[in-house]
């Protein structure tokens, strides 16, 4: 081979290394992102893939996100009363802290409305979001809920309050409205900063026909105190409202007829 040529190869690899350093050095300080907990990869001390280290907990990472069980409406005069029921699957986790977004559709399948809120959820717990819409009952074709933002804790750190509800009792007010009265204990050697009673009517085949809720504050440890829910005037027998104008006789006799649920707040 010619010493030129040889040369000139020999350069010409030399070059080639310089250029390939050279870029490869931009590579990875400019344009290889840094590692991150979402970039598939497991790296920075991750345990797992995109978990464990510096990422979320790889336990957590595989709970099953919060469940919708069922959601309703129910009438209220010329509004509404939305009622969800949620649950968390998970046994050994709680969340201190999750938002939920419920969209609202109109007859023709347009949205009429959204509702934001904030809420919590104990480790393998059924829940009740109820609002009050200003929405005729009527014109709601559908609802829609999802979660986001669930901040997952373990059940030791985020343990559920022990009540007991008692003298739980039922009555008409002048033969138009509901009223559910009872007595509310706190079990536990802290005070609850609120506590928020939910309460279902049931109609003669134990279907939910109506919502309401009330909000305790400040109970004391071990303290009781008494609690009201008041429903709403003239609830049909019908699962669905609009289709029957009698109204709901409620028999305060049977227990059935009524579901009473605690929400409390350390």
């Amino acid at each position: 081979m010619d010493k030129r040529l040889a040369k000139q190869i020999i350069y010409g690899i030399f070059y080639l290394a310089i250029i390939s350093i050279f870029f490869g050095i931009i590579y990875f300080v400019s344009i290889r992102s840094n590692p991150t907990c979402f970039d598939s990869r497991q790296n920075q001390k991750e345990t797992g893939v995109d978990c464990g280290g510096p990422c979320l907990d790889c336990e957590i990472k595989t709970l099953s996100s919060i469940q919708l069980n069922f959601i309703k409406s129910f009438p209220s005069g010329n509004k509404s009363i939305l009622a969800a029921e949620i649950k968390n699957p998970n046994g050994n986790y709680g969340a201190d802290n999750f938002s939920y977004l419920v969209d609202i559709y109109g007859s023709g399948g347009e949205k009429i409305k959204n509702i934001f809120g904030k809420s919590f959820i104990y480790a393998g717990e059924i829940k009740y979001i109820i609002e009050v819409l200003d929405i005729d009952y009527k014109e709601i074709s559908e609802m829609k809920i999802s979660f986001s933002d669930i901040n997952w804790l373990k059940k030791e750190e985020f343990e559920r309050p022990k009540t007991q509800i008692r003298e739980v009792s039922t009555k008409l007010n002048d033969g138009k409205s509901v009223e559910v009265s009872g007595v509310i204990v706190n079990e536990n050697a802290f005070s609850l900063s609120k506590v928020r009673i939910a309460g279902f009517l049931n109609n003669r085949s134990n279907i939910k026909i109506s919502a309401s809720k009330t909000e305790l504050e400040n109970i004391e440890a071990f303290g009781e105190t008494s609690f009201k829910i008041i429903f709403p005037k003239g609830i049909s027998l019908a699962e669905n409202a609009a289709s029957s104008s009698s109204l709901f006789n409620f028999n305060i006799a049977d227990p059935n007829k009524t579901s009473i649920y605690i929400e409390t707040i350390r």
